[in-house]
């Protein structure tokens, strides 16, 4: 196992994906009340429902994903990707609900937790560090929000143009059935108009003209005994 220091820790906890709204003093204190826990590969670090025993849950090494679950679909829908300096748990400072989402391991993984009885030292011990500490999760969880935000608005955008094309699919296709409704009434028209052609002849070959005698056909013994 790698061992990490507090400046390890430290340095992932003012970069980007974690809280860098605090100074690397600040951070370098903050960290001397968080625990290593380890977890492998597959293990719920969060389970959805539950109650929420850590503060805040840096993830220090390996990779995890943030799972939610849609009603009527079975497979849970992976909402985000968890990498080294990733925070999750910050929202359960902002109330006591349950957790909405579960978080996955999805590989050997090493975590640094605050838990509440390690917040309530931070702040009696030094509450400007505490008071620095909020600050930047409420940051840190703005900015989640107006990222979300702008996903929600991407997917309206999304949802907008494919209605569109749907729309416009749909007269498409009712201008096509147009077109073969008024097919269908010509060749129907066409259908019923008498032929003139076929009434001109109508008897077969083999039957007699009308109005001549059979008398005069020739080849008949009858018709030369006659004009003898």
């Amino acid at each position: 196992m790698h061992r990490y220091t507090y400046e390890d820790g430290a340095r992932l906890l003012i970069s980007q994906p974690a809280l860098p709204d605090l100074t690397s003093a600040q951070a370098l204190r903050v960290v001397k009340f968080m625990k290593l826990t380890l977890a492998r590969r597959g293990a719920l670090l969060f389970r959805a429902g539950g109650p929420g025993s850590h503060f805040m849950v840096m993830l220090l090494d390996g990779d995890a994903v943030v799972e939610g679950q849609l009603n009527g679909v079975g497979e849970p829908l992976v909402l985000r990707t968890l990498v080294p300096g990733s925070l999750f748990g910050e929202l359960g400072a902002m109330d006591s609900i349950a957790r909405s989402v579960t978080v996955r391991a999805t590989s050997d993984t090493c975590l640094a937790t605050l838990d509440y009885p390690a917040l309530n030292q931070v702040t009696e011990a030094d509450p400007v560090l505490g008071c620095a500490l909020l600050r930047a999760i409420l940051a840190h969880v703005t900015r989640r929000l107006r990222n979300a935000n702008t996903k929600i608005e991407t997917l309206n955008e999304i949802n907008h143009t494919l209605r569109k094309e749907w729309e416009a699919e749909i007269n498409n296709d009712r201008a096509t059935i147009a077109r073969l409704n008024v097919l269908m009434k010509l060749e129907q028209k066409i259908g019923m108009l008498p032929a003139s052609k076929d009434k001109v002849d109508t008897l077969s070959p083999g039957e007699p003209e009308p109005g001549l005698p059979l008398a005069r056909k020739a080849g008949n013994p009858s018709v030369r005994a006659v004009l003898k």
